[in-house]
């Protein structure tokens, strides 16, 4: 699983523990929060040190046959956001964003389908709300976002007949990092705008990924699962 250093992606790493899988997860940075689920993990959680947005380092990992051969499930987790109107995004921004939200879950997934064949397995690609929904000020990140899921029902039809589930899990706001730097009057404008008037949980939307990489979710592949609460526009 990529990204699974805080928010979300931790968030999926210890349901999975709990669920008795072992786990190999990807993070920019080693957090202290990884490091102490990693400490009770009874040796069943890894960690790579993987930057997405840099393609020598996504060609190091790709190339590591002890973190993408042998695995029953992937999820592609780890994203980048932008932020500001298209036409004050800059090219640099606009690049990195699509490298880390869409060329590099690609490329992980291409590795780790092969190491599928045979017998199958299920990915989940982490995708967003704003894949369905026009958000003022997340253009880029809404279209990598779409890509996503448009990668995940074509993985799903060429793989099927091998055994191979693909969907995306589309979460709308949730009580994370990112979501902390708007102020009091921000978030409940946010929650008024959801039918259950609330954010989300990243255990909520954890236990939907890790629901739909399990056997309970074996006649389920190529859809979306929207996880926002009702959220409108």
């Amino acid at each position: 699983m990529t990204g699974g250093s805080r928010g979300l992606g931790l968030a999926i790493c210890r349901r999975l523990l709990d669920d008795g899988w072992r786990v190999v997860t990807t993070s920019r940075t080693f957090t202290p929060e990884l490091a102490e689920l990693m400490s009770c993990s009874g040796g069943r959680l890894e960690h790579a040190v993987v930057d997405f947005g840099r393609s020598d380092e996504v060609n190091n990992f790709l190339q590591e046959p002890r973190f993408l051969e042998g695995y029953d499930g992937f999820v592609a987790n780890a994203a980048v956001g932008t932020e500001g109107l298209l036409t004050l995004t800059t090219e640099e921004a606009l690049r990195h964003c699509i490298e880390v939200n869409l060329v590099a879950p690609m490329l992980v997934a291409r590795q780790v389908i092969k190491g599928m064949l045979g017998k199958g397995g299920s990915l989940v690609f982490v995708a967003s709300v704003a894949a369905r929904v026009g958000l003022s000020g997340l253009t880029v990140y809404s279209a990598t976002k779409g890509g996503l899921v448009s990668f995940s029902r074509a993985v799903a039809r060429e793989y099927g007949e091998r055994g191979i589930r693909s969907n995306s899990v589309l979460p709308g706001f949730m009580a994370t990092d990112m979501t902390s730097t708007l102020d009091a009057e921000q978030q409940k404008r946010v929650a008024r705008r959801a039918a259950l008037k609330r954010v989300g949980t990243v255990e909520e939307v954890a236990n939907v990924t890790c629901y739909l990489l399990s056997d309970e979710a074996r006649f389920v592949t190529g859809t979306e699962v929207v996880v926002d609460g009702g959220f409108t526009a």
